[in-house]
C-alpha cells in the first residue's frame, strides 16, 4: 500500500516527539538520581580522634654535673614520655627513664673534651627536636681527682706544657713524662723516687720500664691484664709491649670506656709521642703494632 505524503510526514514528526520526549525523561531521571545523592546524610564517625600532645621540656636538674658524666638529670615538662634521646652538646645522655608522663631522667655522658664550660641540653623525639620553653643548659665542672687528671689530659695532649714539665721527646719520648703529669693532675703527690722539677725529672717520672715498675709499689693500685678491660675506667694507665715480649714500650691514659651493645669494650687512650686523644685500644695493638700486648694499672 502506498503511502501519503502528509501520513509519511506525520509518522516521522511522531517518532522524533517521542524520542526527544524519552530523551529529556533520561536526563531528568538521572539528574534527579545525583540530586538525590548528594542530599543523602554525611556518614558520622563512630569515635572522635584523639589529637597527639606534642611533647615540651621546661626545665633540667641538676644544671652542673662532673666532666667524666656520670650524674642523673631529671627532665620535667609535658608529654615528656614520647621523648627518645637526649643530648648533651654533642654526646648523647644514657638510661633514658621514663618516671611519669611529664618527667624523665637521663644519665649525664662525659664532656666530649673533658673542659669544664656549658653546653645545651636537647631532647629529641625519633628525628625532631622537642622545644622547650626556655634555655636549657647543663654546666661541666671539674668536682673529681678523675675530672682534673682529664681535663689536663685534654688540654695538653697535643699542646705540651713544656715550661713546667720539660719535653723528653729528644731524650727518646715523652710518653712517660705526660702520664706523671696527669697523675699529678689527679692530685698525686711526688715523692723522692717519682719527681719531676722544673723539667728535671727521675726515671720513674719520665722512663716507661722504670714507671711501670715503680706503679706496682704504689697502693691500692691494681694490675689488669688485657683480658680485664671490663674493669678498666678512665684516668688508669695503659703500658704497652709493642713487640708482645713484655719489653715496656709505651704508656698512656685511657680516656674513654665504651660498652656496646654486644657485650664488646672499647677503649680510647689519650698520650704523647704519637699524640693522640681517643686513640683506639684495638687498632693500635691489631693495625699498627700486630702481636703487642697491653696492661693497666687501675687506680682508685
Amino acid at each position: 500500500m502506498r503511502h501519503s505524503p502528509r501520513t509519511v510526514a506525520a509518522a516521522a514528526v511522531f517518532v522524533v516527539s517521542a524520542l526527544l520526549l524519552a530523551g529529556c525523561t533520561a536526563a531528568f531521571a538521572e539528574t534527579a538520581g545525583t540530586v538525590a545523592q548528594r542530599l543523602q546524610p554525611r556518614p558520622v564517625p563512630s569515635a572522635t580522634a584523639t589529637p597527639i600532645a606534642i611533647p615540651t621540656v621546661e626545665a633540667a636538674s641538676p644544671a652542673s654535673g662532673s666532666l667524666s658524666g656520670g650524674d642523673t638529670v631529671t627532665l620535667t615538662g609535658s608529654s615528656l614520655s614520647q621523648v627518645t634521646a637526649v643530648m648533651f652538646g654533642e654526646q648523647a645522655a644514657t638510661d633514658l627513664t621514663v618516671v611519669d608522663e611529664n618527667t624523665i631522667t637521663v644519665v649525664a655522658p662525659r664532656h666530649a673534651t673533658y673542659q669544664s664550660g656549658s653546653v645545651a641540653i636537647t631532647a629529641k623525639s625519633g628525628e625532631q627536636t622537642v622545644p622547650a620553653t626556655g634555655d636549657l643548659s647543663y654546666e661541666y665542672t671539674a668536682v673529681s681527682d678523675v675530672d682534673r687528671q682529664m681535663q689536663y689530659a685534654l688540654a695538653y695532649w697535643k699542646d705540651y706544657n713544656d715550661d713546667e714539665w720539660g719535653n723528653y721527646n729528644p731524650l727518646g719520648g715523652d710518653c712517660a713524662n705526660f702520664v706523671s703529669q696527669t697523675l699529678a693532675a689527679r692530685g698525686w703527690e711526688q715523692t723522692a723516687t717519682w719527681r719531676n722539677s722544673a723539667g728535671s725529672a727521675t726515671s720513674a717520672w719520665s722512663f716507661v720500664p722504670a714507671l711501670d715498675n715503680w706503679l706496682q709499689t704504689v697502693p691500692d693500685v691494681t694490675r689488669l691484664s688485657s683480658e680485664q678491660r671490663d674493669q678498666v675506667a678512665v684516668g688508669d694507665v695503659a703500658v704497652f709491649s709493642w713487640s708482645g715480649t713484655g719489653y715496656r714500650d709505651h704508656v698512656m691514659i685511657v680516656s674513654d670506656v665504651i660498652a656496646n651493645d654486644d657485650g664488646s669494650i672499647d677503649i680510647k687512650l689519650v698520650g704523647h709521642n704519637v699524640d693522640y686523644d681517643f686513640r683506639d685500644l684495638d687498632e693500635t695493638l691489631t693495625e699498627e703494632h700486630p702481636g703487642g700486648d697491653v696492661w693497666f694499672y687501675s687506680i682508685p
